[in-house]
């Protein structure tokens, strides 16, 4: 489509021919990071490419960003698909440093969480539904989907769900949130700890 940064149109045509119902970004394990610090940030994928400094993924190579969030959500319309955000709950993948925040330090992430919502939906006249006009879309995207986490597991992540979809619901309450589940069987401590919940994202590797 001709997009500032865009996608190369024969790679961009593979994925437009399937006619996906959704876009998940940033997926999988890139979305825990090798540690808590080393997690993707999606402020830090704003903005020109060159000044983007970059994500080291946990599978051994560096990310430029380039493909950020701006771009991912433009590409889901562009597609006619909805977009899904997965949000960090401040843990690090349990196959590399399994390191995490500490569940009184989570509340900077909650809120980064809400401000990639309003990045993507929020009006103009709010701070990063300003940014997100600025970068050339006044208009809101089809963010419909927020997923917290990948591949956690237990109770405790559970009650870290439940904190990050009490305060999404409180602000967003259309907003669906995916409850993720760990790679062997449901993880029924996360559901009853987590509580609500409108999807269960089953990763399953049987």
């Amino acid at each position: 489509h001709n997009r500032p940064n865009g996608l190369r149109a024969d790679l961009a045509q593979v994925v437009a021919d399937l006619h996906p119902a959704f876009v998940r970004f940033p997926g999988g394990c890139y979305v825990e990071g090798i540690t808590v610090e080393s997690r993707p940030q999606w402020k830090r994928m704003l903005g020109p490419v060159e000044e983007r400094p970059g994500t080291y993924s946990p599978w051994g190579y560096w990310s430029s960003d380039g493909f950020g969030y701006h771009e991912t959500l433009q590409f889901a319309e562009d597609l006619g698909a909805s977009a899904l955000y997965v949000a960090n709950a401040g843990i690090a993948c349990a196959f590399r440093s399994g390191t995490y925040i500490k569940d009184e330090d989570l509340e900077p992430l909650i809120q980064d969480t809400l401000d990639a919502i309003e990045y993507a939906i929020g009006p103009v006249t709010s701070k990063y539904g300003a940014m997100r006009a600025k970068a050339g879309h006044p208009a809101p995207f089809q963010l419909k989907y927020i997923e917290v986490g990948n591949e956690d597991q237990g109770a405790r992540y559970g009650a870290r769900f439940a904190r990050f979809y009490k305060a999404i619901k409180a602000k967003y309450p259309q907003m669906q949130v995916a409850l993720d589940s760990w790679i062997s069987g449901v993880d029924r401590a996360a559901m009853q700890a987590a509580g609500k919940f409108e999807i269960l994202d089953e990763h399953e590797y049987k």
